[in-house]
């Protein structure tokens, strides 16, 4: 028999994108899955479109909050205490995904032993763009290598809506990540995969939607991202060993990154430059580029982790 897997739907006055979340998440191909909505207290008509898949046989439980929680991530350990499935799928609100997303992430998932974290490439969309992420084979990594090769860098399982990942693993990790407000997916995925491995489906599954006035957008300018992307590089260097080269990439990637960033003004730049013991112009050298260049070719074209 087929696993069961909990998909949890954490919404907030999403009313707008919800028909469209939900019937890519009812009509799955997938034979085996219960459904769990968590509606935050949305003050549009959210209710209203929910109510329409109440009779489902595939629905669960529809959970009410009385009360705005204030954090997805509270919503996300919530709905994983709930659910009755050993693998997880949050499909976030906004979002949509391929009919078959299930299938391809379960194939992947159980093909190779230990793996707790199995996600999919993905569509970057908004009402005035989109753009597809460059299609491959199936890639493993060992789940150490993963979060000292990439997670330390950049959230690189960024589409929480194209993920599965084991319920087990989950409750070994802390709930520290509820207490972030914007980083706490980096926090999530860096603590499961201390777990086992993980699988990177090489298809655009999932559609991940975009908008610069969302409160992540909103955090960014802030520098609050920036600040709870530190927290998480501490907390990986707590737990692993890195080697200099891992601490030279991560110093590289910051610096280009945190130097181009949009903030409100520059004395929030300076700030996270000074976090991050950036000076002015680094990470923008020929040599530093180059480096950049061939371990993102090394990825893109072998699968290869530098």
């Amino acid at each position: 028999m087929t696993p069961l897997i909990s998909v949890i739907i954490p919404n907030y006055n999403h009313a707008r994108y919800l028909e469209q979340r939900l019937d890519s998440v009812f009509n799955q191909t997938y034979p085996n899955y219960e459904v769990i909505i968590l509606d935050d207290h949305s003050t549009d008509n959210s209710l209203e479109i929910i109510n329409r898949y109440k009779d489902d046989p595939n629905l669960s439980q529809i959970i009410i909050n009385d009360t705005n929680s204030g954090s997805v991530f509270k919503q996300w350990d919530k709905g994983i205490n709930l659910a009755k499935g050993d693998i997880i799928w949050i499909a976030e609100s906004d979002d949509y995904c391929e009919l078959n997303m299930l299938d391809e992430l379960m194939k992947a998932y159980s093909a190779k032993p230990n793996v707790v974290v199995s996600f999919s490439q993905y569509v970057i969309f908004n009402e005035e763009y989109e753009l597809k992420s460059k299609e491959h084979k199936t890639r493993y990594f060992k789940g150490k290598d993963y979060i000292c090769n990439r997670l330390i860098r950049y959230c690189d399982i960024r589409n929480a809506s194209g993920v599965i990942f084991s319920k087990e693993a989950y409750l070994h990790i802390s709930k520290e990540y509820t207490t972030y407000r914007s980083a706490g997916d980096l926090r999530f995925w860096s603590e499961i995969l201390q777990y086992g491995n993980c699988a990177k489906v090489g298809k655009n599954l999932s559609f991940f939607r975009v908008n610069a006035n969302s409160v992540t957008g909103t955090n960014g300018t802030k520098g609050i991202v920036s600040n709870e992307d530190k927290q998480v590089y501490d907390y990986i260097s707590s737990v692993y060993s890195l080697s200099r080269w891992q601490q030279i990439m991560v110093h590289i990637m910051k610096a280009r990154q945190y130097q181009t960033d949009n903030y409100d003004n520059e004395s929030i730049r300076e700030q996270v430059l000074n976090l991050w013991n950036i000076k002015r112009g680094e990470g923008f050298s020929k040599i530093e580029s180059f480096i950049l260049w061939i371990c993102g070719s090394l990825e893109r074209h072998f699968g290869i982790l530098i």
